[in-house]
């Protein structure tokens, strides 16, 4: 068995230290870089995952806001049938709405 007494102490141990220090600090670089393309390829994904969101954010919105259109219509439309109703047969309105009332009355005074 060697010891370190055995090593030579001449200027090949240098030589052969400065070059594993040399190839230290290229693996330093090597990792250095990795993590630099690891953090792009991060920010990346992160960047396209907010498009995504946004995009199905604004869908959203728009979609909502087209049933909110739609509802309204049709709304307007049962009110301008019910007007024509009442239009065109005056008593039987009269009827049903007394009719309605009667019984809203009745349930809410149990």
């Amino acid at each position: 068995m060697s010891s370190i007494n055995d090593l030579p102490h001449d200027g090949q141990t240098s030589a052969a230290s400065k070059d594993v220090e040399a190839q230290l600090a290229q693996l330093r670089e090597d990792i250095a870089g990795l993590a630099r393309s690891v953090a792009a390829l991060g920010n990346e994904k992160a960047s396209e995952v907010r498009g995504k969101a946004r995009r199905a954010a604004t869908d959203t919105v728009d979609a909502s806001l087209q049933m909110v259109e739609d509802a309204k219509q049709q709304a307007l439309s049962w009110e301008r049938d019910v007007e024509e109703q009442i239009r065109t047969k005056p008593l039987q309105s009269v009827a049903i709405a007394a009719g309605v009332g009667f019984l809203f009355a009745l349930i809410t005074r149990r």
